[in-house]
């Protein structure tokens, strides 16, 4: 048992070591975009990376595997993997910036860490419940009628050829004010907002 736990602190302690935070104070306004940031982490790396679009800005993060920073670092930002561009951050959201290395972005990212990881938590990452998802087996007039939602009906010269609720369908027809009106004739439905 003695073991383990001493095992499992050297890890901790391992963990810990691959670690490196921002020393720059991000309220200062000294900070003009991330990258001036993370210059400010030790044993960070910025260089310029020419594609045949645009020129931009890799990160390298130098560690025992990756000396030469050949293998660019990955960004996390708020809990998710982030792969878009990295320049559109204001560094004025960001409330902690930590470079992972060696075992640590092993350790928690697998391969796609092995260049190191920089982990970014904004002000406002909270993060968010994901939107619910529901089904609706019916068609969209079958919906709008059960609802009772007051509808807008273009036709396909692109004027309107009823407003109200849908109250019956068909097949090949709409019901609306008691006018019928041809699935073939409308180019869209649209939605009534008071």
């Amino acid at each position: 048992m003695i073991i383990k736990s001493t095992g499992f602190l050297m890890g901790i302690l391992c963990v810990l070591g691959s670690m490196a935070q921002t020393t720059q104070d991000i309220s200062s306004g000294t900070v003009r975009n991330i990258f001036d940031l993370l210059r400010t982490i030790p044993g960070v790396e910025i260089s310029m990376h020419s594609s045949s679009l645009k020129a931009q800005q890799q990160v390298y993060i130098r560690d025992a595997r990756n000396m030469k920073g050949k293998v660019p670092a990955i960004f996390v930002v708020d809990k998710a993997i982030y792969d878009g561009d990295i320049s559109v951050i204001n560094p004025m959201d960001v409330a902690s910036m930590t470079a992972l290395k060696d075992e640590a972005a092993k350790a928690i990212y697998g391969a796609r860490g092995f260049g190191g990881v920089i982990v970014i938590t904004t002000k406002n990452g909270t993060g968010t419940i994901p939107a619910a998802v529901s089904t609706y087996d019916k068609s969209a007039y079958q919906y709008f009628i059960n609802r009772g939602i007051e509808l807008k009906v273009v036709g396909k010269d692109g004027k309107t050829i009823a407003n109200g609720v849908i109250t019956k369908e068909t097949d090949s027809s709409i019901l609306m004010r008691k006018k019928e009106i041809l699935k073939k004739n409308i180019e869209k439905v649209e939605i009534i907002t008071q």
